[in-house]
């Protein structure tokens, strides 16, 4: 892991980077989930035995794929492993301390309760119709997040969840009705597991090793996945019988190659979605990331035109498709809303005589995005973002009144930003 001291500036923007990570972490999913829907559609094993079989292979194909960028090489006079460009804080493959250990524990828990769920759902749809399945875990963040800030929805943010909820149930949706058994395991444990997998990654990708140096997040790719793994293999093993164990080794050879494949993409996707929870909020993240819902449909589509059936059975319905593209549409819309209703503010602050510096405790509150100290009539810069005016009030503002020291506030709303 390198300090952040000894780091060279980047030639793209903070803005840049966390939007390409985000976005490539979308991606990068959808090529996961399509490996994985090729596999089970392509043989006739069951789908908890090729979960187990896949996990565990990509335990070892990550675990090599970061010994690998373990090693260092010399640039500009200066050891860096081959993984500094993967992530900054990056040293090599270690043990993590404590605190942060306990959180990826809790994350791989989680994780595996949420990816046995996938793998059941994954036996028996399409890419176009798990990846929507997955975005409801917006809905779980945003909650979240007004619980813990004691405030009230805005309109945009119950127009956003009413708009996925709605779109999730229509992906759903069967000739015969809406498939119960499977909303309740979307609706449950997949999605909520899910948003706890995000915030303790997030607390984890947060955590300062020392001044200016984070827990990196191919180290907690790795650890978390053997937490995950091992949760969901006692999961699994109760509904293990001979003949699943028996298809397992017939179809291992056969597989592997979509199982590397799946695994390597998961395993970029993942490194920069941690990455990306690192420098954003956790709804945001997820709302960028769900490109993997626009990817899903054209790559099912088009890969059953090269592969019939080996991308999940379309439905030949023309209404059914139809629900579902609306549905698929709806998701977007409610994603796309909650991304764009954001409010940058910029707050100028002096203080008063004789005060200490403010710097840190004014960066620590909730939705302050930078922090600057100034020379001249006003001391301090905040860039600050919110759903809207009103929370820039009642929760940014607020908050810094109560700071000791602080003599005056103006709040400046940024109309356009140019780059």
């Amino acid at each position: 892991m390198s300090s952040r001291s000894q780091r060279p500036v980047s030639r793209r923007s903070a803005t840049t980077v966390f939007y390409s990570l985000a976005l490539g972490s979308g991606v990068m999913r959808t090529f996961s989930v399509v490996f994985d829907i090729v596999a089970l559609n392509t043989s006739s094993i069951a789908p908890l035995a090729y979960g187990f079989l896949a996990q565990w292979t990509s335990f070892i194909v990550t675990f090599l794929v970061v010994l690998v960028l373990s090693i260092t090489r010399t640039r500009n006079g200066t050891k860096r492993a081959l993984g500094y460009t993967l992530d900054p804080d990056f040293d090599r493959l270690r043990i993590l301390p404590k605190t942060p250990m306990i959180y990826i524990a809790l994350a791989g828990v989680f994780a595996g309760i949420s990816t046995l769920f996938y793998y059941i759902l994954a036996g028996s749809s399409d890419a176009s119709t798990v990846l929507p399945y997955g975005q409801l875990v917006i809905i779980y963040l945003l909650i979240g997040d007004l619980l813990a800030e004691k405030d009230t929805p805005t309109i945009i943010e119950i127009q956003s969840i009413i708009s996925i909820l709605f779109g999730v149930l229509l992906v759903g949706a069967t000739p015969g009705g809406f498939d119960i058994v499977t909303l309740l395991m979307v609706l449950g444990p997949m999605n909520i597991s899910s948003a706890l997998i995000t915030y303790y990654q997030r607390k984890t990708k947060r955590y300062e090793l020392r001044p200016g140096l984070r827990v990196d997040s191919l180290n907690m790719r790795i650890w978390s996945l053997l937490i995950l793994n091992l949760v969901m293999s006692l999961l699994i093993l109760p509904f293990m019988n001979e003949s699943a164990w028996l298809s397992m080794a017939v179809s291992f050879i056969p597989l592997l190659g979509y199982m590397i494949g799946s695994s390597v993409a998961a395993f970029f996707a993942i490194v920069m979605y941690i990455r990306a929870l690192g420098r954003g909020k956790m709804a945001v993240v997820n709302s960028l990331s769900s490109i993997s819902v626009v990817l899903g449909i054209p790559v099912t589509v088009i890969g059953n035109l090269l592969l019939p059936g080996a991308f999940g059975v379309l439905d030949a319905d023309a209404f059914m498709w139809s629900l579902k593209m609306f549905g698929i549409i709806l998701v977007m819309i409610g994603v796309i809303a909650l991304e764009a209703s954001d409010v940058r503010s910029l707050v100028l602050i002096k203080v008063k005589p004789l005060t200490g510096d403010l710097l840190l405790e004014l960066f620590d509150i909730k939705g302050v995005e930078k922090a600057a100290a100034l020379a001249g009539h006003h001391d301090y810069l905040l860039r600050v973002k919110s759903r809207n005016l009103a929370k820039t009030n009642s929760l940014i503002l607020k908050k810094i009144q109560k700071i000791q020291g602080i003599s005056d506030i103006e709040t400046l709303v940024v109309i356009k930003e140019y780059t």
